[in-house]
Parts: C-alpha cells; sequence; structure tokens
C-alpha cells in the first residue's frame, strides 16, 4: 500500500515503530514525494536531505517543477528526514522508517506545516512571529517600490530627460533613504541639469548612506563627482577637499580625478587654482601627459617680460611642455608644445625624446 505521510513543523519529531530486518536483507529502497508551498503550489528547488540514523550516510535532492523529488539507492532503515527552503530547515524527521520497496513516499505541505507550528507556539511567540511577517512583507514592498522608481529613472535618464529623471530618483531616494545608489543617481541628474545646491545635497546624501555599509569605489565616485560640482560653482577650496578624499580611497585615480578638476576649475576663471590642481595630478601621476601640458600652458600666462619685450618664462615652463612630448609624443598637443618649446626657448637647440 502506497501511504502518504504529512511531514509535521521543523520542531515536531515523528516517532515510527521500528521493526527488525533481516540482517541477510541487501535489496534497495526508494523515497519519493512532493512540495507544496504555502500558496498551494508546486515548490521547486526545495532541498531534502536523508541522512541514516547511526550510520554516516547521507543523500540530497531538490523537487523539481513539479515540486516532485525522488532519492533512489536507499536501504531499508531509519533516516533523518530534513526539508530545507532557501537554506533554512522548515521541518524534520528524527527517525522516517523507509520499508522495503519503492512505494514509500513523504510529502511536504507548507501551508500545513506553518499551520501545526503556529498551534505549537505561545500566543506571544506567534504574536512575534506575525509581526516579523508583516515587517518582511513591508520591507519587500518598500523594495519593490523604490526599485520601481529607480528604473523608471534610469530609462529616463538614459533618454538624457534629466529633469523627469531626477523626479524618480527622488521619489526613490524618499521612499528608501538608506539606498544611496539612489541619492547617487539623483545627484548626477541635478548636476547635468547644472542643478549644484541640490547635487551636493543629494551627493552629501548618497555619503550619509554608506555609513552603515562602507563600499570604498561607490564612495571615491561620490568624492570624485562631488569635487567636480563643487569645482564648477568655483568653490576651489572645497573642491579640492573632496578629491583628495576620492583619492585617498582610490590612489589609482587621483591623477586623472584631479586632472577633471584642474579643466573644470579653469573653465570657471579659476586659472591659479586649476594650475594647483594640475600640479596634484601630476603628483599622483607623473606620466599624465595632458596635465604637464596643462601645466605649462597655465605658467605660460604668468611669464613677465624685460623692458625690451622679451618673454621671461616661469620656472618649470618649458619644462612642463618638454614632459608632456616625453609620454604622448605625438599627442593631440603635441604641435602646440613644440612651438611653444621653440617660442620660449629661443636660440636653445632642443631635442625631444620619442620613449
Amino acid at each position: 500500500m502506497n501511504t502518504k505521510i504529512r511531514a509535521l513543523p521543523t520542531l515536531a519529531i515523528l516517532a515510527v515503530a521500528s521493526l527488525l530486518l533481516p540482517a541477510t536483507l541487501s535489496a534497495q529502497s526508494a523515497l519519493s514525494g512532493e512540495v507544496i508551498g504555502e500558496d498551494g503550489k508546486p515548490l521547486e528547488g526545495a532541498v531534502i536531505s536523508l541522512g541514516r540514523v547511526k550510520v554516516e550516510k547521507s543523500y540530497q535532492v531538490k523537487t523539481d517543477k513539479q515540486g516532485r523529488y525522488f532519492i533512489g539507492g536507499l536501504y531499508p532503515a531509519f533516516y533523518r528526514v530534513t526539508l530545507a527552503i532557501d537554506g533554512q530547515p522548515v521541518a524534520n524527521y528524527q527517525e522516517f522508517r523507509i520499508k522495503l520497496g519503492n512505494e514509500n513516499t513523504l510529502d511536504f505541505d507548507l501551508a500545513e506545516i506553518r499551520k501545526q507550528a503556529l498551534a505549537q507556539l505561545s500566543d506571544e511567540e506567534r504574536e512575534a512571529m506575525e509581526q516579523e511577517r508583516k515587517r518582511r512583507e513591508a520591507a519587500e514592498k518598500k523594495f519593490t517600490n523604490m526599485k520601481s522608481a529607480f528604473d523608471e529613472g534610469r530609462k529616463l535618464f538614459m533618454a538624457k530627460n534629466y529633469e523627469a529623471a531626477s523626479i524618480a530618483f527622488r521619489r526613490a531616494s524618499e521612499i528608501d533613504p538608506k539606498q544611496h545608489v539612489a541619492h547617487g543617481n539623483l545627484a548626477i541628474s541635478y548636476q547635468r541639469l547644472r542643478k549644484y545646491d541640490q547635487a551636493i545635497e543629494a551627493y552629501k546624501n548618497a555619503l550619509a548612506a554608506l555609513a552603515d555599509r562602507p563600499d570604498p569605489v561607490a564612495e571615491s565616485e561620490y568624492y570624485f563627482n562631488l569635487g567636480l560640482v563643487h569645482g564648477n560653482k568655483g568653490d576651489a577650496d572645497l573642491a579640492v577637499e573632496a578629491m583628495e578624499k576620492a583619492a585617498a580611497l582610490d590612489p589609482g585615480r587621483a591623477g586623472q580625478a584631479f586632472y577633471n578638476l584642474g579643466v573644470v576649475l579653469s573653465n570657471s576663471g579659476k586659472n591659479a587654482e586649476a594650475l594647483e590642481a594640475f600640479k596634484k595630478a601630476v603628483e599622483a601621476d607623473p606620466k599624465h601627459a595632458n596635465a604637464h601640458y596643462q601645466i605649462g600652458m597655465g605658467l605660460v600666462a604668468t611669464a613677465t617680460f624685460t623692458p625690451d619685450g622679451k618673454t621671461i618664462p616661469a620656472p618649470g615652463t618649458v619644462e612642463a611642455f618638454e614632459n608632456y612630448l616625453l609620454y604622448e609624443p605625438e599627442g593631440r598637443f603635441a604641435a602646440q608644445a613644440k612651438a611653444m618649446i621653440q617660442t620660449l626657448s629661443a636660440s636653445v637647440q632642443t631635442e625631444f625624446s620619442e620613449e
């Protein structure tokens, strides 16, 4: 007879009366069954584990799309049987008897398991479990709503509709303020709209959201962009401070970070501050050719003149152009660099390395 046995909750132990098997019995058996989820549908991927009682022998299978499982090659004996969902045990038997043959069946109904488990709890435990269930549902709903708004924002951003994207990202950040990526994408949208004050606030919120879950790569990116925003506003000191933090978190990007800052400051008319940023770029990356060129151009602006009109370049001007040609002999500014060297050096013959 094929006897269907419904699984009891995790805390329950099913004791099955034992029958002695003949010592000479060598035939094998099998166990099969199905797992039904709390929604009444077959549950795929549930894990059924078997272990021989008092014997170091174990088996493990997963349910298929129909929620079915089958374990063959079992010797008639008592087994420990465990059902696990997402790595968490939800039902177990300490002594489940596998009889001779393939007619051994063990089904699991999660709704029934939950019902019986709740019946064994105290009122306080049931209330706590119910509150936890509501908390999880609320968290899942919150995440779903946040992700929906975020995905909408990304779609609008990629379409270059930055105004609408900022609205979607702001909604996502309000739904879940702890999601730094929502704040970060909101900040970038404001940055594209040149709403620099809002961008600064959003970047600060993104950095604050990282406080509990540090991510140096993301943090460096936010400081990097924050530095550019301060630079666009003309706040050179704040821009350098942010870039230095970005460089400390990601030293490999320091040269490019300070170079970009120099460009932003230069475009904002902060030429002296831009020159200092370019110098920091070559300190971090001595082979940053474009930074050398920009240093040269910045120093050209500080040249002085003799009473007869002869140009006296600031110290390091020619060297900056030479360094550019050293690292980028065929670069986009190569012709300008050579012309500047020729002009500034007057009669000095200069050779350029192709290394």
